[in-house]
Protein backbone atom coordinates (compact mmCIF):
# COMPACT_ATOMS: atom_id res chain seq x y z
CA UNK A 1 0.00 0.00 0.00
CA UNK A 2 3.00 2.85 1.35
CA UNK A 3 4.85 1.66 -2.46
CA UNK A 4 1.98 2.10 -4.20
CA UNK A 5 0.83 5.49 -2.41
CA UNK A 6 4.53 7.00 -2.79
CA UNK A 7 5.73 5.80 -6.08
CA UNK A 8 3.00 5.10 -8.70
CA UNK A 9 1.99 8.96 -9.43
CA UNK A 10 5.58 10.20 -9.59
CA UNK A 11 6.62 6.86 -11.03
CA UNK A 12 4.05 5.98 -14.14
CA UNK A 13 2.22 9.47 -14.32
CA UNK A 14 4.76 12.78 -15.16
CA UNK A 15 2.09 13.83 -17.53
CA UNK A 16 4.46 15.56 -19.73
CA UNK A 17 1.62 15.01 -21.91
CA UNK A 18 -1.09 17.44 -20.09
CA UNK A 19 -3.15 19.65 -22.70
CA UNK A 20 -5.64 22.08 -20.96
CA UNK A 21 -6.78 25.06 -20.20
CA UNK A 22 -8.28 27.02 -17.60
CA UNK A 23 -10.17 30.23 -16.54
CA UNK A 24 -8.34 32.57 -13.65
CA UNK A 25 -9.22 35.98 -12.32
CA UNK A 26 -12.29 37.44 -14.28
CA UNK A 27 -13.31 40.97 -13.74
CA UNK A 28 -16.23 42.86 -15.09
CA UNK A 29 -14.58 43.90 -18.22
CA UNK A 30 -11.80 41.26 -18.77
CA UNK A 31 -10.63 37.56 -18.46
CA UNK A 32 -7.33 35.51 -18.20
CA UNK A 33 -7.01 32.36 -19.54
CA UNK A 34 -3.81 29.72 -18.91
CA UNK A 35 -3.36 27.52 -21.32
CA UNK A 36 -0.62 24.43 -21.28
CA UNK A 37 0.23 22.62 -24.31
CA UNK A 38 3.42 20.40 -25.36
CA UNK A 39 2.54 19.96 -28.62
CA UNK A 40 4.30 22.02 -30.58
CA UNK A 41 2.58 21.52 -33.86
CA UNK A 42 -0.71 23.16 -32.79
CA UNK A 43 0.99 26.47 -32.38
CA UNK A 44 -0.01 28.66 -33.21
CA UNK A 45 -2.88 28.54 -30.59
CA UNK A 46 -5.38 31.05 -31.91
CA UNK A 47 -8.48 32.40 -29.00
CA UNK A 48 -11.60 33.53 -29.90
CA UNK A 49 -14.83 34.47 -27.77
CA UNK A 50 -18.31 35.04 -28.37
CA UNK A 51 -21.59 36.65 -26.46
CA UNK A 52 -23.33 33.84 -24.73
CA UNK A 53 -25.97 34.62 -23.59
CA UNK A 54 -29.62 33.71 -23.82
CA UNK A 55 -31.45 34.71 -26.18
CA UNK A 56 -28.16 34.88 -28.37
CA UNK A 57 -29.90 37.35 -30.95
CA UNK A 58 -31.65 40.17 -28.95
CA UNK A 59 -29.84 42.65 -26.09
CA UNK A 60 -31.74 44.10 -22.72
CA UNK A 61 -33.43 46.38 -25.75
CA UNK A 62 -34.64 44.04 -28.10
CA UNK A 63 -31.54 44.95 -30.56
CA UNK A 64 -29.31 42.58 -32.32
CA UNK A 65 -27.22 41.36 -30.67
CA UNK A 66 -23.01 40.60 -31.35
CA UNK A 67 -23.09 37.17 -31.62
CA UNK A 68 -20.10 36.64 -33.99
CA UNK A 69 -16.66 34.98 -33.26
CA UNK A 70 -14.33 37.13 -31.96
CA UNK A 71 -10.50 36.98 -32.14
CA UNK A 72 -8.58 37.93 -28.24
CA UNK A 73 -5.00 36.93 -29.24
CA UNK A 74 -2.70 34.08 -29.71
CA UNK A 75 -0.12 31.92 -28.12
CA UNK A 76 2.92 31.87 -30.79
CA UNK A 77 5.53 30.62 -28.76
CA UNK A 78 5.39 28.09 -25.70
CA UNK A 79 8.94 26.43 -24.70
CA UNK A 80 10.27 23.89 -21.92
CA UNK A 81 10.91 27.19 -20.17
CA UNK A 82 7.45 27.89 -19.50
CA UNK A 83 6.66 23.99 -18.94
CA UNK A 84 4.47 25.08 -22.28
CA UNK A 85 2.31 26.97 -20.66
CA UNK A 86 0.89 30.52 -21.50
CA UNK A 87 -1.56 33.04 -19.92
CA UNK A 88 -4.00 34.87 -22.33
CA UNK A 89 -6.25 38.25 -21.50
CA UNK A 90 -9.35 38.63 -23.03
CA UNK A 91 -10.49 42.04 -23.08
CA UNK A 92 -13.82 44.64 -23.51
CA UNK A 93 -15.89 42.42 -22.37
CA UNK A 94 -19.52 43.29 -20.51
CA UNK A 95 -20.20 43.41 -16.79
CA UNK A 96 -22.58 40.89 -16.28
CA UNK A 97 -22.40 38.87 -19.21
CA UNK A 98 -21.74 35.34 -20.16
CA UNK A 99 -19.68 34.69 -22.79
CA UNK A 100 -18.01 31.56 -24.30
CA UNK A 101 -14.12 31.24 -25.28
CA UNK A 102 -12.60 28.77 -27.95
CA UNK A 103 -8.79 27.64 -28.26
CA UNK A 104 -7.70 26.54 -31.49
CA UNK A 105 -6.04 23.34 -29.71
CA UNK A 106 -9.22 21.69 -28.96
CA UNK A 107 -10.09 23.20 -25.41
CA UNK A 108 -13.79 25.30 -25.17
CA UNK A 109 -15.87 26.68 -22.08
CA UNK A 110 -17.74 29.70 -20.43
CA UNK A 111 -17.06 32.24 -18.30
CA UNK A 112 -19.14 34.59 -16.99
CA UNK A 113 -17.86 38.62 -16.17
CA UNK A 114 -18.00 39.89 -12.76
CA UNK A 115 -20.74 42.73 -11.62
CA UNK A 116 -19.48 46.26 -11.80
CA UNK A 117 -17.35 47.22 -8.37
CA UNK A 118 -20.59 48.14 -6.19
CA UNK A 119 -23.03 45.77 -7.45
CA UNK A 120 -24.61 42.85 -7.03
CA UNK A 121 -25.07 40.50 -9.99
CA UNK A 122 -28.89 41.02 -11.61
CA UNK A 123 -28.91 37.50 -13.00
CA UNK A 124 -31.52 35.06 -12.57
CA UNK A 125 -29.38 32.68 -11.09
CA UNK A 126 -27.31 34.31 -8.59
CA UNK A 127 -30.65 35.01 -6.56
CA UNK A 128 -29.62 38.80 -5.62
CA UNK A 129 -26.41 37.49 -3.63
CA UNK A 130 -22.60 37.63 -4.49
CA UNK A 131 -21.12 34.69 -4.15
CA UNK A 132 -17.50 32.89 -4.00
CA UNK A 133 -15.81 29.76 -2.29
CA UNK A 134 -12.54 29.23 -0.57
CA UNK A 135 -10.44 26.48 0.38
CA UNK A 136 -7.22 24.64 0.71
CA UNK A 137 -5.28 21.76 0.61
CA UNK A 138 -5.51 19.16 -1.54
CA UNK A 139 -3.50 15.74 -1.92
CA UNK A 140 -4.50 13.08 -5.26
CA UNK A 141 -5.53 9.82 -3.11
CA UNK A 142 -6.25 11.04 0.07
CA UNK A 143 -7.42 9.39 2.19
CA UNK A 144 -6.04 6.61 0.18
CA UNK A 145 -8.49 4.25 -1.76
CA UNK A 146 -5.95 1.35 -4.09
CA UNK A 147 -9.07 1.35 -6.19
CA UNK A 148 -8.75 4.95 -7.30
CA UNK A 149 -7.15 6.19 -10.22
CA UNK A 150 -3.58 7.54 -9.00
CA UNK A 151 -4.29 11.00 -9.49
CA UNK A 152 -7.56 11.35 -8.61
CA UNK A 153 -8.76 13.95 -5.67
CA UNK A 154 -11.86 12.53 -4.26
CA UNK A 155 -12.90 16.06 -2.66
CA UNK A 156 -13.49 17.36 -5.97
CA UNK A 157 -16.44 15.16 -6.14
CA UNK A 158 -18.34 17.17 -3.10
CA UNK A 159 -17.16 20.68 -4.64
CA UNK A 160 -18.56 19.99 -8.23
CA UNK A 161 -22.03 18.77 -6.63
CA UNK A 162 -22.75 22.41 -5.34
CA UNK A 163 -20.84 24.25 -7.97
CA UNK A 164 -24.55 25.24 -10.24
CA UNK A 165 -26.68 25.53 -7.12
CA UNK A 166 -24.47 28.38 -5.09
CA UNK A 167 -23.10 29.68 -8.74
CA UNK A 168 -20.18 31.22 -7.27
CA UNK A 169 -18.12 33.96 -9.29
CA UNK A 170 -14.66 32.07 -8.55
CA UNK A 171 -12.48 29.83 -6.26
CA UNK A 172 -10.24 31.41 -3.73
CA UNK A 173 -7.81 28.49 -3.26
CA UNK A 174 -6.12 29.56 -0.16
CA UNK A 175 -2.37 27.29 -1.07
CA UNK A 176 -1.33 24.09 -0.74
CA UNK A 177 -2.33 23.11 -3.97
CA UNK A 178 0.66 20.96 -4.21
CA UNK A 179 2.58 18.94 -1.39
CA UNK A 180 5.92 18.72 -2.59
CA UNK A 181 7.25 17.04 0.51
CA UNK A 182 4.05 14.75 1.79
CA UNK A 183 4.33 12.00 2.05
CA UNK A 184 8.30 11.99 1.12
CA UNK A 185 9.91 14.41 -1.26
CA UNK A 186 10.73 12.97 -4.44
CA UNK A 187 13.25 16.13 -5.57
CA UNK A 188 14.10 19.98 -5.38
CA UNK A 189 14.27 20.64 -8.88
CA UNK A 190 12.14 22.62 -11.14
CA UNK A 191 10.77 19.83 -12.44
CA UNK A 192 9.97 18.13 -9.09
CA UNK A 193 7.49 21.20 -8.49
CA UNK A 194 6.33 20.96 -12.16
CA UNK A 195 5.25 17.60 -12.19
CA UNK A 196 3.23 18.15 -9.10
CA UNK A 197 1.21 20.88 -10.85
CA UNK A 198 0.83 18.23 -13.76
CA UNK A 199 -0.11 16.18 -11.70
CA UNK A 200 -3.39 18.13 -9.80
CA UNK A 201 -4.51 18.95 -13.25
CA UNK A 202 -4.37 15.85 -14.79
CA UNK A 203 -6.95 14.85 -11.84
CA UNK A 204 -9.67 13.10 -13.46
CA UNK A 205 -12.13 15.21 -11.51
CA UNK A 206 -10.79 18.84 -12.32
CA UNK A 207 -12.72 19.54 -15.23
CA UNK A 208 -16.05 18.97 -13.11
CA UNK A 209 -14.58 21.89 -10.55
CA UNK A 210 -13.43 24.04 -13.17
CA UNK A 211 -15.18 24.39 -16.02
CA UNK A 212 -17.64 26.52 -14.40
CA UNK A 213 -15.73 28.44 -11.91
CA UNK A 214 -12.62 30.67 -12.07
CA UNK A 215 -10.07 29.63 -9.42
CA UNK A 216 -7.51 32.06 -7.63
CA UNK A 217 -4.59 30.93 -6.00
CA UNK A 218 -2.34 32.33 -2.73
CA UNK A 219 0.96 30.83 -1.94
CA UNK A 220 1.47 28.62 0.76
CA UNK A 221 4.17 26.04 2.64
CA UNK A 222 3.50 22.80 0.58
CA UNK A 223 4.45 24.42 -2.56
CA UNK A 224 7.74 25.44 -1.39
CA UNK A 225 8.32 23.39 2.10
CA UNK A 226 6.29 22.40 4.94
CA UNK A 227 6.63 25.35 7.73
CA UNK A 228 8.23 27.48 5.40
CA UNK A 229 9.78 30.54 6.59
CA UNK A 230 13.22 30.87 4.62
CA UNK A 231 12.06 34.03 2.03
CA UNK A 232 13.36 33.35 -0.68
CA UNK A 233 16.45 31.21 -0.16
CA UNK A 234 16.94 27.32 -0.38
CA UNK A 235 14.58 25.84 -2.46
CA UNK A 236 12.19 28.45 -2.94
CA UNK A 237 12.99 29.90 -6.39
CA UNK A 238 12.55 26.09 -7.88
CA UNK A 239 9.24 26.11 -6.14
CA UNK A 240 8.20 29.39 -7.14
CA UNK A 241 9.15 29.41 -11.29
CA UNK A 242 5.95 26.90 -11.47
CA UNK A 243 4.04 28.45 -9.23
CA UNK A 244 4.17 31.72 -11.46
CA UNK A 245 3.25 30.24 -14.42
CA UNK A 246 0.40 27.73 -13.49
CA UNK A 247 -0.59 30.27 -11.08
CA UNK A 248 -0.13 33.13 -11.41
CA UNK A 249 -0.16 34.43 -14.55
CA UNK A 250 -3.97 34.14 -14.36
CA UNK A 251 -4.54 35.86 -10.96
CA UNK A 252 -5.80 38.90 -10.32
CA UNK A 253 -3.34 42.20 -10.99
CA UNK A 254 -0.19 42.19 -8.34
CA UNK A 255 -0.57 45.29 -5.77
CA UNK A 256 2.62 46.42 -7.55
CA UNK A 257 3.81 45.84 -10.58
CA UNK A 258 7.11 44.29 -9.74
CA UNK A 259 6.67 40.99 -9.19
CA UNK A 260 5.40 40.83 -5.65
CA UNK A 261 2.92 37.75 -5.33
CA UNK A 262 0.44 39.56 -3.14
CA UNK A 263 -2.92 40.84 -4.88
CA UNK A 264 -5.75 42.94 -5.20
CA UNK A 265 -9.38 43.31 -6.71
CA UNK A 266 -12.53 44.89 -6.75
CA UNK A 267 -15.73 43.42 -7.79
CA UNK A 268 -18.90 43.66 -6.75
CA UNK A 269 -19.93 44.48 -2.86
CA UNK A 270 -16.70 43.23 -1.83
CA UNK A 271 -12.55 44.44 -1.82
CA UNK A 272 -9.94 41.78 -1.37
CA UNK A 273 -6.37 42.08 -0.48
CA UNK A 274 -4.71 38.31 -1.26
CA UNK A 275 -1.21 38.35 1.13
CA UNK A 276 1.48 36.66 0.80
CA UNK A 277 2.42 34.92 4.02
CA UNK A 278 5.59 32.74 3.16
CA UNK A 279 8.06 34.64 0.60
CA UNK A 280 8.56 37.75 2.79
CA UNK A 281 8.12 36.70 6.32
CA UNK A 282 11.19 36.17 9.06
CA UNK A 283 11.73 32.66 11.08
CA UNK A 284 9.04 31.89 13.26
CA UNK A 285 11.21 31.22 16.13
CA UNK A 286 14.01 33.49 16.25
CA UNK A 287 11.89 36.10 17.95
CA UNK A 288 8.76 36.84 20.27
CA UNK A 289 5.70 36.80 18.44
CA UNK A 290 4.97 40.27 20.15
CA UNK A 291 8.30 41.90 18.95
CA UNK A 292 6.91 44.86 17.34
CA UNK A 293 10.03 44.02 14.81
CA UNK A 294 8.61 40.77 13.92
CA UNK A 295 7.12 40.61 10.05
CA UNK A 296 5.29 37.92 8.56
CA UNK A 297 4.38 40.06 5.72
CA UNK A 298 7.49 42.46 5.20
CA UNK A 299 7.79 46.10 5.59
CA UNK A 300 6.15 46.86 1.81
CA UNK A 301 3.28 44.60 2.03
CA UNK A 302 2.40 45.03 5.81
CA UNK A 303 2.27 49.21 4.37
CA UNK A 304 0.75 47.90 1.35
CA UNK A 305 -2.26 46.17 3.19
CA UNK A 306 -2.37 49.04 6.14
CA UNK A 307 -3.14 51.59 3.36
CA UNK A 308 -5.56 49.05 1.49
CA UNK A 309 -7.55 48.67 4.89
CA UNK A 310 -7.45 52.62 5.82
CA UNK A 311 -8.73 53.57 2.23
CA UNK A 312 -12.41 54.76 1.39
CA UNK A 313 -14.24 52.10 -0.67
CA UNK A 314 -13.58 52.48 -4.57
CA UNK A 315 -17.70 52.60 -5.02
CA UNK A 316 -20.47 53.26 -2.22
CA UNK A 317 -21.61 49.71 -3.11
CA UNK A 318 -18.63 48.20 -1.51
CA UNK A 319 -19.59 47.36 1.46
CA UNK A 320 -17.02 44.36 2.78
CA UNK A 321 -13.02 43.99 3.11
CA UNK A 322 -12.23 40.60 2.79
CA UNK A 323 -8.21 39.48 3.55
CA UNK A 324 -7.04 36.43 2.36
CA UNK A 325 -4.63 34.57 4.55
CA UNK A 326 -3.05 31.73 3.35
CA UNK A 327 -2.63 30.21 7.38
CA UNK A 328 -4.51 31.24 10.61
CA UNK A 329 -5.05 34.56 11.59
CA UNK A 330 -6.19 33.32 14.40
CA UNK A 331 -3.80 32.20 17.46
CA UNK A 332 -6.03 29.63 18.69
CA UNK A 333 -4.26 26.69 17.04
CA UNK A 334 -1.88 26.75 20.46
CA UNK A 335 -0.71 23.27 19.74
CA UNK A 336 1.12 21.19 18.00
CA UNK A 337 4.74 21.83 16.35
CA UNK A 338 3.37 24.59 13.80
CA UNK A 339 1.81 26.63 16.46
CA UNK A 340 3.96 29.21 15.82
CA UNK A 341 3.56 28.94 11.84
CA UNK A 342 0.17 30.96 12.15
CA UNK A 343 -0.24 34.31 12.97
CA UNK A 344 0.19 33.44 16.42
CA UNK A 345 3.38 33.76 16.16
CA UNK A 346 3.28 37.38 14.51
CA UNK A 347 1.58 38.61 17.20
CA UNK A 348 2.33 42.33 16.89
CA UNK A 349 2.08 42.59 13.15
CA UNK A 350 -1.32 40.87 13.52
CA UNK A 351 -2.15 43.70 16.31
CA UNK A 352 -1.63 46.78 14.42
CA UNK A 353 -3.54 44.95 11.52
CA UNK A 354 -6.54 44.60 14.08
CA UNK A 355 -6.67 47.65 15.07
CA UNK A 356 -6.36 49.55 11.50
CA UNK A 357 -9.41 47.56 11.04
CA UNK A 358 -11.38 48.20 14.28
CA UNK A 359 -10.65 52.10 13.39
CA UNK A 360 -12.69 51.73 10.25
CA UNK A 361 -15.29 49.69 11.06
CA UNK A 362 -16.00 51.99 14.10
CA UNK A 363 -16.81 54.60 11.57
CA UNK A 364 -19.32 51.95 10.18
CA UNK A 365 -20.31 50.98 6.98
CA UNK A 366 -17.90 48.80 5.84
CA UNK A 367 -17.02 45.46 7.52
CA UNK A 368 -13.97 42.93 7.61
CA UNK A 369 -13.53 39.40 7.43
CA UNK A 370 -10.38 37.26 7.39
CA UNK A 371 -10.42 34.27 5.30
CA UNK A 372 -7.87 31.05 5.70
CA UNK A 373 -6.85 27.56 5.42
CA UNK A 374 -3.81 25.15 6.33
CA UNK A 375 -5.19 23.31 9.32
CA UNK A 376 -7.07 20.61 8.06
CA UNK A 377 -9.79 21.77 10.24
CA UNK A 378 -12.68 24.34 9.92
CA UNK A 379 -12.94 27.43 13.43
CA UNK A 380 -14.78 30.46 12.84
CA UNK A 381 -13.40 33.10 15.39
CA UNK A 382 -14.33 36.64 16.08
CA UNK A 383 -11.95 39.19 16.86
CA UNK A 384 -13.55 41.78 19.50
CA UNK A 385 -12.46 44.82 20.26
CA UNK A 386 -11.63 45.57 23.76
CA UNK A 387 -14.51 46.09 26.16
CA UNK A 388 -13.05 49.47 27.84
CA UNK A 389 -11.20 50.57 24.52
CA UNK A 390 -12.16 53.01 21.90
CA UNK A 391 -13.99 51.25 19.52
CA UNK A 392 -17.16 49.64 19.25
CA UNK A 393 -18.19 46.31 19.94
CA UNK A 394 -19.49 46.56 15.88
CA UNK A 395 -16.24 47.31 14.63
CA UNK A 396 -15.43 43.00 15.31
CA UNK A 397 -14.17 41.49 12.97
CA UNK A 398 -14.30 37.85 12.19
CA UNK A 399 -12.27 34.92 10.40
CA UNK A 400 -13.54 31.71 8.92
CA UNK A 401 -10.39 29.74 8.49
CA UNK A 402 -11.61 26.32 6.02
CA UNK A 403 -9.33 23.30 5.16
CA UNK A 404 -8.95 20.97 3.50
CA UNK A 405 -10.75 20.32 0.26
CA UNK A 406 -9.44 17.33 -0.45
CA UNK A 407 -7.19 15.87 2.12
CA UNK A 408 -6.87 13.93 6.04
CA UNK A 409 -7.89 16.09 8.67
CA UNK A 410 -6.68 15.99 11.85
CA UNK A 411 -7.23 13.38 14.64
CA UNK A 412 -5.72 15.59 17.62
CA UNK A 413 -7.45 18.25 18.57
CA UNK A 414 -5.16 21.66 17.84
CA UNK A 415 -7.54 24.75 18.28
CA UNK A 416 -8.69 26.15 21.68
CA UNK A 417 -10.08 29.27 22.86
CA UNK A 418 -8.48 29.74 26.45
CA UNK A 419 -10.98 32.71 27.14
CA UNK A 420 -8.83 35.67 26.80
CA UNK A 421 -12.16 37.69 24.84
CA UNK A 422 -8.96 38.51 22.22
CA UNK A 423 -9.70 35.36 19.94
CA UNK A 424 -13.40 33.78 20.42
CA UNK A 425 -14.03 30.95 19.18
CA UNK A 426 -17.61 30.43 17.60
CA UNK A 427 -17.64 27.27 15.85
CA UNK A 428 -14.59 24.76 15.70
CA UNK A 429 -15.20 21.75 13.48
CA UNK A 430 -12.13 19.54 12.88
CA UNK A 431 -13.20 16.26 11.47
CA UNK A 432 -14.44 16.08 7.85
CA UNK A 433 -11.68 15.21 4.71
CA UNK A 434 -13.30 17.79 2.24
CA UNK A 435 -14.67 20.97 3.45
CA UNK A 436 -15.32 24.56 2.03
CA UNK A 437 -16.77 27.38 2.48
CA UNK A 438 -19.29 29.74 0.47
CA UNK A 439 -19.41 33.03 1.22
CA UNK A 440 -22.87 34.88 0.14
CA UNK A 441 -23.18 38.82 0.35
CA UNK A 442 -26.45 40.59 -0.18
CA UNK A 443 -27.02 43.92 0.13
CA UNK A 444 -31.01 44.73 0.46
CA UNK A 445 -31.81 48.12 -0.98
CA UNK A 446 -33.87 49.03 2.29
CA UNK A 447 -30.82 48.86 4.56
CA UNK A 448 -27.93 50.73 5.19
CA UNK A 449 -26.43 47.39 6.37
CA UNK A 450 -24.88 44.64 3.99
CA UNK A 451 -25.35 41.15 4.81
CA UNK A 452 -22.72 38.23 5.06
CA UNK A 453 -23.40 34.62 5.50
CA UNK A 454 -20.89 32.11 5.23
CA UNK A 455 -22.04 28.22 4.57
CA UNK A 456 -20.01 25.22 5.51
CA UNK A 457 -19.90 21.87 3.92
CA UNK A 458 -17.96 19.44 4.80
CA UNK A 459 -18.09 15.93 3.12
CA UNK A 460 -20.33 17.00 0.74
CA UNK A 461 -22.75 17.90 2.97
CA UNK A 462 -23.71 21.71 4.17
CA UNK A 463 -23.22 21.52 8.47
CA UNK A 464 -22.77 24.90 9.71
CA UNK A 465 -23.86 28.62 8.62
CA UNK A 466 -23.43 32.46 10.26
CA UNK A 467 -24.50 36.02 9.02
CA UNK A 468 -22.89 38.77 9.77
CA UNK A 469 -23.30 42.40 8.96
CA UNK A 470 -21.53 45.34 8.47
CA UNK A 471 -21.31 48.29 11.24
CA UNK A 472 -24.17 50.40 10.95
CA UNK A 473 -23.23 54.35 10.30
CA UNK A 474 -25.98 55.36 12.60
CA UNK A 475 -24.32 56.37 15.90
CA UNK A 476 -21.40 53.58 15.90
CA UNK A 477 -23.12 52.20 19.46
CA UNK A 478 -20.34 50.24 21.30
CA UNK A 479 -22.86 48.41 22.58
CA UNK A 480 -24.50 47.49 19.05
CA UNK A 481 -24.09 43.57 17.96
CA UNK A 482 -22.58 43.13 14.59
CA UNK A 483 -23.88 39.32 13.95
CA UNK A 484 -25.57 36.60 14.93
CA UNK A 485 -25.45 32.30 14.13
Amino acid sequence: MMLDLIYRAPVLYPQHDLSFARVGYVSDKSAKLMVREPSLSKLPIFVSYRFADPPFSLDSGHRPQDTAWKHAGSVDWLSEETDYTAAVEITQLRPDTKYQWVLSNNHSGYLITAPPAGKISARDANHGKYTFLHSSCIKPRVPYNPFQHPLSIPGFEHLAKWIDELSAHFMLFLGDFIYIDVPIRHGAAHEDYRREYRQVYSAPEWPSVSNKLPWIHVLDDHEIENDWDGNVTGVFQAAYEPWRHYQVAVNPPPVRSTGDTYFSFTQGPASFFLMDTRRYREPEREKDPWDPTKSMLGPQQAGDLLEWIKAEPAKPGVRWKVIVSSIPFTKNWRHGPSKLDTWGGYLAERQRLLEAMWDVGAKGGVGFVVLSGDRHEFAATAFPPPKDGRWPQSATVHEFSTSPLSMFYLPVRTYEDVGDDEDVCLKYIPDGNSKFGAIEITSPKTSEQSMLQYRLFVDGDETWSYTVTTPSKADGRKGQDSFWG
